[in-house]
């Protein structure tokens, strides 16, 4: 399903856009889409790479033999 979503650009942005795709406008379109496509993608791997870190970081906050180590329940 495509959803259409207006947006207004700054004129210089508008005016290099226009020049990379020579003034076609559906290059223009489909230049924007794969932009924010990439946007998103490296938003989305850039969370995983937070949430593993945070999670790490949480196991190598507790000592080892000491209950708050790790996961509940896991050693003991």
């Amino acid at each position: 399903m495509k959803h259409k979503l207006n947006i207004d650009l700054e004129e210089e942005i508008f005016e290099q856009l226009k020049v990379l795709c020579k003034g076609d406008e559906n290059a223009m379109k489909a230049y924007i889409i794969q932009a924010l496509k990439n946007q998103v993608d490296q938003d989305k791997s850039s969370n995983v790479t937070e949430e593993k870190e945070s999670l790490e970081n949480y196991l190598n906050q507790g000592q080892t033999g000491s209950r708050n180590y790790g996961v509940k329940g896991q050693g003991w």
